[in-house]
């Protein structure tokens, strides 16, 4: 972790901490007054935009390696922390998947819902369905689709076992797969376990610096005839090998995990 100059101690988290607020109620205005008034491109940029702002206003660095241009596309990454879809957002204007829990976050949850994050409980197999048929809408006008296929956040120190079923829309939509690894610098804003949002939150604005870094792999084509499987043991590989981590697996599949 960088060393903030000996004056500024004790000034880097309220400092920050105001910054995050303004941020978040520049984009509350914006989608409760604006957003319902632009076109999809424009909703796209602002999203990257307010999604980088919020980045900086965390002190968080992002470094990205390789370039993401694809449309229609589902994209999979390993899960560390709650900054990480807006790690992805600042890259590159994609539609979530997120679990239900997050629509009742205060202020997150209701820009998340405005902005047509679609919502799951993993536990009922007719969610699974749902959000299956909605991805295939977005895919069907062009548009990338994001999951995080480990469900949950991991410490970073291994790839957990990537549930299979809505692999099975980028095979039945012969789309392209394109799997995209997260590492934090430390271990600040890894989000484990019982820690509450605002403490994560914390614990993050008090650090001098919070570095970042995406990777992107190549993508895995529709060409290839995997299975949602296959699909998802290759985008695994794919993730920890740019990370240098192992996977840990010897996981029953639930119904989260089947066709769709």
């Amino acid at each position: 972790m960088l060393k903030e100059p000996f004056f500024l101690l004790g000034f880097v988290r309220p400092l920050r901490m105001l910054m995050l607020l303004g941020w978040i109620l520049f984009g509350l205005l914006v989608v409760s007054v604006f957003y319902p008034l632009f076109s999809e491109v424009q909703r796209n940029r602002a999203m990257s935009v307010w999604a980088r702002g919020l980045l900086t206003a965390m002190g968080v660095h992002l470094q990205v390696d390789g370039n993401l241009r694809l449309t229609g596309t589902l994209m999979v990454s390993n899960h560390v922390s709650w900054l990480d879809p807006f790690l992805l957002l600042a890259v590159y204007p994609v539609r979530f998947v997120a679990k239900a829990e997050i629509r009742d976050w205060p202020i997150i949850g209701w820009l998340a819902v405005r902005t047509g994050t679609v919502f799951i409980r993993r536990d009922r197999q007719r969610d699974v369905t749902q959000v299956a048929q909605d991805f295939a809408g977005h895919l069907g006008v062009g548009q990338a689709v994001a999951w995080f296929p480990e469900s949950t956040t991991s410490d970073g120190t291994h790839v957990k076992y990537f549930k299979t079923g809505l692999f099975q829309v980028a095979v039945s939509q012969s789309v392209p797969c394109v799997p995209i690894a997260l590492r934090y610098a430390g271990s600040a804003a890894i989000w484990v376990g019982e820690m509450g949002l605002f403490e994560s939150v914390w614990r993050i604005l008090a650090q001098a610096r919070t570095d970042a870094s995406l990777y992107i792999c190549p993508a895995i084509g529709a060409d290839q005839g995997l299975n949602r499987r296959e699909l998802a043991r290759a985008s695994e590989r794919a993730i920890a090998s740019v990370l240098s981590l192992p996977v840990r697996h010897n996981q029953p599949e639930t119904g989260a995990d089947l066709p769709v």
